[in-house]
């Protein structure tokens, strides 16, 4: 596997398809490297909690786990693991070109220095010491030396090796479909299960001394064999470090000495950087606004430019990059900052604003909570004949009509667990949105939609003297994904928007209403979600012209088969004929 050095440029001659090949390989590597050490690091924090329920618990675990991670084929997966892990890592850390970078990201690479420091004794005196000497690596043998004066060291090194893997495993899923829903889960077991395995081990640590049961100490030539493993150990663990250290001190000796490039920021000017510097890492140096979301792992294209000037000597967009800029159908002249390292002046443009955080350059969750992307069901509802009644009244009696329709569909879709978006006068946009939980947001909708009938009758009662013509409305309802994103200045401000064709295709849907003389289109997709008994009613194919598809959805003439299918009361009384104006 081959390491570039710090400073160090693909060069003209590089073969570009070597590049391509090799960065996948080294990303894919550490993601499944870090799994693996994660998986063991899991089992043997599980393992600890048992610690609650009696140390025989604790052996008895242990040698199911030791099973899988003693063996030949997961020896070799776990060191394994270690070995690309740790290289990968050292590598990735010593080519850095700055060391600004977002506060979890320094967090992360400090917990993985330290892992070493504090785990080197540990390895020493279980996995050396019983596997190479003899010595006894029960849990009841090793609480026994570890408890009480070596019990905090221990402690620390629990809280460090599961935060390193937690922020690890954040970093790698936060942009999965899925993990928004399994955010909240994720963070409570994230601090349950360390929290647990502290208990089990401080109970079993006090168990194993007020038993009075004595644990043979190692004999002095098992110390001895010890002692010049941990001698080898550490030296070698130096000698690494020494290693990274020189490398990283040669890299900054060599970038000093590099050719200079300038980069030339269109509304900020040129920066000088040495050759070799990815576009990310000069705007982290000169302190320019630039969002990253995933921090510079190109698993996201957040940090994307426009390259202005010519695209001749820019180097290929290696496997990673080009991967996400076929995803996003970029055009050409769009590269991703994180990966693209000029080798000759520049001159580009940001693409993506850093949303509510214009000082905060350095945040890599700056994109974090202002977007995320699930299935949702959107009601859009319109007032027929609007501009009918607003010639006939005054404009107090249509500031007051407009009012009281709009807090009346308000409290309705309220009611029903929604939330009214945007407002344009005589209609409204509702979302209802449950964490991905289309059958109830799509149940919740219909209802919500039957209630705004009855509050219409309502005032259609209330106001009938007043108006020209009696209030109806047209409804669409369709379910869907959407991205739910903030729409603000600053976040604290900021109010949640559904956008996309889900949204679109609901406008569609009430639109149609009118040419279909029916008051309520419901898409087939959240028709079925909803569980509600659509089979009665006629099915229509709406053409949606500007996603060039066609939807199906149900047409409900009238608000009697709404009621009838949502199972909301109507609750209402006739109207008198006497009482008629």
């Amino acid at each position: 596997m081959s390491v570039t050095l710090p400073g160090t440029q693909q060069g003209e001659g590089q073969d570009a398809s070597q590049s391509s090949r090799r960065v996948p390989f080294e990303k894919t590597a550490r993601l499944w490297s870090g799994l693996v050490l994660f998986a063991f690091v899991l089992t043997h924090l599980l393992n600890h909690a048992l610690g609650l329920f009696g140390i025989d618990v604790l052996d008895v675990v242990q040698e199911w786990r030791w099973a899988i991670w003693k063996s030949p084929p997961g020896t070799i997966l776990l060191y394994g693991a270690v070995l690309v892990h740790v290289a990968l890592t050292l590598k990735r850390i010593v080519a850095r070109q700055t060391w600004r970078m977002p506060l979890d990201e320094a967090l992360q690479i400090v917990l993985g220095l330290l892992i070493p420091v504090f785990v080197a004794n540990h390895i020493l005196s279980t996995r050396i010491a019983g596997s190479f000497h003899g010595v006894d690596e029960t849990y009841r043998a090793v609480l026994y030396s570890l408890w009480p004066n070596h019990a905090l060291w221990q402690m620390l090194l629990l809280v460090i090796v599961w935060a390193h893997g937690v922020i690890g495993i954040h970093h790698t899923f936060r942009h999965r479909r899925w993990y928004p829903r399994m955010r909240s889960a994720g963070l409570v077991t994230a601090f349950l299960i360390p929290t647990v395995a502290l208990a089990g081990f401080i109970t079993s640590g006090r168990e194993v001394h007020l038993s009075g049961q004595k644990v043979e100490p190692p004999t002095e030539a098992q110390r001895e064999g010890i002692d010049r493993a941990g001698v080898m150990l550490h030296g070698a663990l130096g000698a690494v470090g020494v290693l990274a250290l020189g490398l990283v001190a040669f890299g900054a000796a060599r970038r000093r000495a590099a050719r200079q490039i300038v980069i030339n920021y269109r509304g900020r000017g040129p920066v000088r950087v040495p050759r070799g510097t990815s576009v990310l890492e000069a705007s982290r140096i000169y302190g320019i606004p630039h969002p990253s979301v995933c921090g510079g792992r190109g698993r996201c294209s957040t940090c994307r430019i426009h390259v202005l000037s010519s695209l001749d000597k820019l180097p290929a967009p290696n496997a990673t990059e080009q991967a996400m800029l076929t995803r996003i159908a970029a055009q050409a002249g769009v590269r991703l900052a994180c990966q693209l390292r000029p080798s000759d002046n520049i001159s580009l443009r940001i693409l993506m604003p850093l949303l509510g955080q214009s000082r905060a350059v350095l945040s890599e969750i700056a994109g974090e909570g202002w977007a995320v992307e699930r299935n949702v069901t959107v009601l859009f509802i319109d007032l027929r004949a609007f501009n009918a009644l607003t010639r006939r009244q005054l404009p107090y009696e249509v500031a007051v009509l407009i009012n009281r329709f709009l807090a009346e569909m308000t409290q309705a879709v309220n009611h029903y667990g929604g939330r009214v978006e945007v407002f344009f006068g005589d209609g409204l946009i509702a979302v209802f949105d449950k964490e991905d939980d289309t059958a109830s947001g799509s149940r919740d909708a219909i209802r919500a939609a039957a209630d705004m009938t009855r509050v219409l009758e309502i005032l259609n009662r209330e106001m009938g003297t007043a108006l020209p013509i009696p209030v109806r409305a047209g409804i669409g309802i369709h379910t869907g994904p959407a991205i739910i994103a903030n729409v603000g200045e600053e976040k604290r401000q900021a109010e949640p928007m559904a956008l996309g064709p889900t949204v679109s295709i609901a406008a569609r849907l009430q639109n149609a209403t009118k040419d279909l003389l029916a008051d309520y289109l419901i898409s087939e997709t959240s028709a079925t979600a909803s569980g509600f008994d659509f089979s009665m009613q006629d099915i229509r194919e709406i053409v949606v012209e500007e996603l060039d598809l066609t939807v199906r959805a149900y047409a409900l003439a009238d608000s009697g088969a709404l009621f009838s299918i949502s199972g909301v009361e109507r609750d209402l009384e006739p109207v008198e004929a006497s009482a008629a104006p």
